[in-house]
């Protein structure tokens, strides 16, 4: 599945879970064609995938119905939804060796995606389920052989941009929990690191052309990226300008064959 996807800059508390396992969970949204899309991901195998001898993706597609008002179910449609969810879990789990790595809603379509060892009988307990359980529900299930992971790791897993949005929609959620006024400006710190000392030079300059200072330069224990910078400006921290400030210092970065590592600040109330 390919979908063309632009970020929605949505500044509200989505799920964000470490399990007692250590699976690593996190959600995201972004603007699409027809409406907008929700992913809700396992981030922490990322690391890992492919996982040996998980070949094969089983999916399920629920369908749901898009109003006016909502591009996803509310009320007790969202509650059927997610006890489904569940029921799928449960049946996919009790029967098979699995890695469930996350589900995609948009469309009026909902999507559990699952990496098994062995498909065998997993469709039949699916088709089961819903005769006993769900019956007034339309659903499909999906069988394919998907060794590299390619869903999880090119469709699921969000890419840089999205991730800088979600660190940075998770980071101004702290600071507004803890009464933060983003319009007022205030120093804010970024971080940078690069392959060699050359590059982060050249990045240097670029930079101090936008107004930043530099605080230190130093020498990491980073094969790729060892050579970091700290620099910083005054700003305010409201969501989309700083999605415009770390959407330039990532082109910049990328442009010096370097890699952004984010920002931090202090917060800033009314006294």
């Amino acid at each position: 599945m390919k979908l063309k996807i632009s970020l929605l800059f949505l500044l509200i508390p989505l799920f964000f879970v470490l399990a007692q396992d250590g699976a690593i969970w996190n959600t995201y949204q972004a603007k699409q064609e027809k409406g907008v899309s929700s992913t809700n991901v396992r981030m922490d195998l990322i690391e890992k995938a492919p996982v040996n001898g998980y070949d094969f993706l089983f999916y399920v597609k629920i369908e749901y119905r898009v109003t006016k008002e909502s591009d996803f179910p509310i009320g007790n449609k969202l509650k059927k939804l997610y006890k489904i969810k569940d029921a799928i879990f449960d049946t996919v789990n009790g029967n098979a060796d699995t890695q469930y790595v996350g589900s995609f809603m948009y469309d009026g379509n909902r999507f559990e995606y699952y990496y098994v060892k062995n498909v065998t009988g997993l469709e039949e307990k699916i088709d089961q389920l819903f005769d006993k359980n769900f019956s007034r529900e339309t659903y499909k299930v999906y069988v394919r052989e998907d060794i590299s992971w390619e869903l999880y790791k090119d469709f699921l897993y969000p890419n840089d941009e999205i991730k800088n949005f979600m660190s940075n929609r998770d980071t101004l959620i702290q600071l507004r929990n803890a009464g933060d006024v983003a319009e007022h400006a205030r120093k804010i710190e970024h971080y940078a690191k690069f392959p060699t000392a050359q590059d982060r030079t050249q990045f240097i300059t670029a930079i101090k052309a936008l107004s930043y200072k530099i605080e230190y330069e130093k020498t990491m224990d980073d094969p790729s990226f060892p050579f970091e910078v700290k620099f910083h400006r005054k700003d305010i921290t409201t969501m989309e300008q700083i999605s415009k400030i770390t959407a330039e210092l990532m082109v910049f970065s990328t442009k010096y064959y370097g890699k952004y590592d984010g920002w931090e600040t202090f917060i800033w109330t009314k006294k």
